[in-house]
C-alpha cells in the first residue's frame, strides 16, 4: 500500500508541474515550507519571501545565504496560515511530507510539492538533481537550474581530486552527534553519501538508513570499519569536542587513538544541491594533508 501511495503522490506531483504555468520573473512571491525548496529556489535567482524555521535553518544550514528579508512563517509541519496570507504568496512549495497542509494552504496560494526526497528513489542526489529541474522549470528558471547543476558536478570533481590527491583515501564516516554517546552516521542513499559516490568516494557505513539517508546509533557502531575516516558536522550538542575527552566510548575509536578526524563547520545533511556544494567546498578546504595526518578539531 505505501508503495502505491508513493506513486500516486508522484503521478500528482508530475501533472501538477505539467498544470501550472512557468512564471518567468524573478519577482514571483514564494514561500516555501521545505528547506530543500528554499535554498534551491533562491540558489536558482528567486528568494523566497517567507520560509519555516527560519532559524533553526541559520543555525544547522551554516553559511548559505537566506537574506534578512526572508520570513519566517512557523514550523515546517504546522505553519502560521495568517502570516503566510499576508505576504501574498503566488506559490506555496512544500515536500511530501507535508502534503496535509495542501487543503489549508490552497486556500493562500497554488500549492506545488517538490520531492527532494523520495523512498521510491535509493540514491538522494540524483533525487535532487530531478527536484532541482522541476522547480527550476516551475520558476521559469530553466538556465539557472542547468547552471546549479554543473556547479555541483564542478564542486563534487574538485572534492574528488583533493580527497585523492595523496593516494586511495580510506572510507570516510560522516557523523552528526546527537549527544556524546550516540549520533546520525549518513549512508550511500543520503545526499552527502550520493555526492561522495559521485566523487568516487566510498562511505563506511553499509547498513539500512532512513529516508533522509541516515542511522541514529551509538558511537561504538563506528567500530565496524576501524580503518575509516570521521568526519563530522557541526553544530555540536556539547560545548567542544572536549566534552568527549572522558569518553571511553569515543576514545576506543581507532580513528579517535590515530587523530584520523575532521570536523566540518555547520552544514544541513537533507537539503538540496546548495548544501551539497557548501559541503564538498568544506570537505575539500578541511580535509587533511596526507591520508593520516592529524587534524585541529572543532
Amino acid at each position: 500500500m505505501g508503495r502505491r501511495m508513493n506513486s500516486v503522490a508522484t503521478i500528482v506531483m508530475l501533472l501538477g508541474l505539467l498544470l501550472v504555468p512557468v512564471v518567468h520573473s524573478a519577482s514571483l512571491r514564494v514561500v516555501a515550507l521545505d528547506w530543500a525548496c528554499a535554498e534551491t529556489a533562491q540558489a536558482l535567482g528567486v528568494t523566497p519571501v517567507g520560509m519555516a524555521q527560519l532559524a533553526d535553518y541559520r543555525l544547522w544550514s551554516g553559511d548559505l545565504p537566506m537574506p534578512e528579508s526572508v520570513v519566517d512563517v512557523g514550523l515546517r509541519m504546522e505553519p502560521n496560515l495568517e502570516l503566510i496570507r499576508a505576504l501574498r504568496p503566488d506559490l506555496i512549495l512544500l515536500s511530501p511530507m507535508q502534503q496535509a497542509s495542501v487543503p489549508l494552504l490552497e486556500r493562500i496560494a497554488p500549492v506545488q510539492i517538490v520531492a527532494f526526497n523520495a523512498p521510491e528513489q535509493p540514491d538522494s542526489y540524483q533525487q535532487a538533481r530531478v527536484a532541482t529541474r522541476q522547480l527550476a522549470h516551475l520558476l521559469g528558471r530553466p538556465a539557472q537550474g542547468e547552471r546549479l547543476l554543473r556547479e555541483t558536478e564542478q564542486a563534487l570533481a574538485r572534492l574528488g581530486a583533493r580527497l585523492k590527491a595523496d593516494g586511495e583515501p580510506r572510507p570516510i564516516y560522516l557523523l552528526r552527534f546527537a549527544d556524546r554517546r550516540h549520533g546520525w552516521v549518513l549512508g550511500a542513499n543520503s545526499l552527502f553519501g550520493g555526492g561522495l559516490a559521485a566523487a568516487g568516494m566510498p562511505l563506511a557505513w553499509r547498513q539500512q538508513t532512513n529516508l533522509w539517508g541516515f542511522s541514529s546509533v551509538p558511537l561504538t557502531a563506528l567500530m565496524a570499519e576501524p580503518e575509516a575516516t570521521v568526519v563530522y558536522i557541526a553544530p555540536l550538542p556539547f560545548p567542544s569536542m572536549a566534552a568527549l575527552d572522558d569518553n571511553q566510548l569515543w576514545q576506543r575509536l581507532s580513528a579517535v587513538r590515530e587523530r584520523r578526524l575532521v570536523g566540518l563547520p555547520p552544514v544541513w545533511l537533507g537539503n538540496g544541491l546548495p548544501s551539497l556544494i557548501a559541503f564538498s567546498r568544506l570537505l575539500a578546504a578541511h580535509w587533511p594533508a596526507g591520508p593520516n595526518s592529524p587534524r585541529e578539531v572543532l
